[in-house]
């Protein structure tokens, strides 16, 4: 079983570049002063999209003449979930990972051709499945987004099992996201947001604070990739893969 170094791996190179400065760019300048977003978080436009070809808006002519492509970047996950957070950044830099490993050329995988595995069915996962375009079906055959509570893990520990269908090949990412911060840690800042669902009025200014803060460490030790072992990416057998597709279906 071959292990692969998120900062030292070939694969996530794209995912780790950053191509563009927002201070250089008086375009993304201009854009920032219009998005909802807080400016501490200006630094998310540097993270580069994810490219995919995408057949079904090229069917639909909703492309200019010439492109076949489209991007996905962070701030579309963002708007997606309707608010910046660490489970936007971490379903966006699994899904980089994902794509950067599978993908064996130049050209962009096509959006909508994956299957996605979520050893829990939260946010992450959503925002996996957004990403690639894998749709939640009642009807087996044509579903692309399972959850397998079945995978045994420590607290905090997430797997995810992402097939690319046109190339038969599959991806195994463990998500260690008790690493950012511990689960201590996590625990307090998940209190904190309870409180503040259930009455925002019982969360007092330090604790708001506190979990502000608190979130835009991690979402920046979670993009800009801050953290070491927070991911371990490798290879899965794509029979193995749809074996498990197989029996998540038979589970229903």
């Amino acid at each position: 079983m071959t292990i692969l170094s998120m900062r030292n791996g070939v694969f996530c190179a794209v995912a780790l570049i950053i191509s563009i400065s927002v201070e250089s760019s008086p375009q993304l300048q201009d854009n920032i002063g219009k998005l909802p977003w807080n400016e501490q978080y200006k630094f998310i436009y540097e993270i580069p999209p994810i490219t995919f070809h995408y057949h079904h808006g090229f069917l639909a002519g909703s492309y200019p003449a010439g492109v076949e492509t489209t991007d996905v970047s962070f701030h579309d996950v963002s708007k997606f979930l309707g608010h910046i957070c660490l489970c936007g950044a971490g379903g966006f830099m699994i899904t980089s990972l994902a794509v950067d490993y599978i993908t064996s050329n130049e050209e962009p995988l096509e959006r909508g051709e994956f299957t996605l595995i979520s050893s829990r069915d939260h946010t992450v996962s959503d925002v996996i499945a957004f990403i690639l375009g894998c749709n939640k079906r009642n009807i087996p055959e044509a579903n692309q987004y399972f959850i397998d509570t079945g995978i045994d893990s420590p607290r905090r520990e997430y797997h995810y099992f992402i097939g690319y269908n046109p190339e038969k090949k599959a991806v195994h990412i463990i998500y260690r996201k008790h690493l950012l911060v511990g689960n201590e840690e996590m625990d307090r800042l998940w209190e904190i947001e309870q409180n503040f669902d259930r009455n925002p009025g019982s969360v007092d200014i330090a604790e708001l604070e506190m979990y502000r803060n608190a979130m835009l460490t991690m979402v920046k030790d979670v993009l800009l990739e801050r953290k070491a072992d927070l991911f371990e990416v490798e290879a899965y057998d794509y029979q193995a893969f749809e074996k498990r597709i197989e029996q998540l279906k038979k589970n229903r």
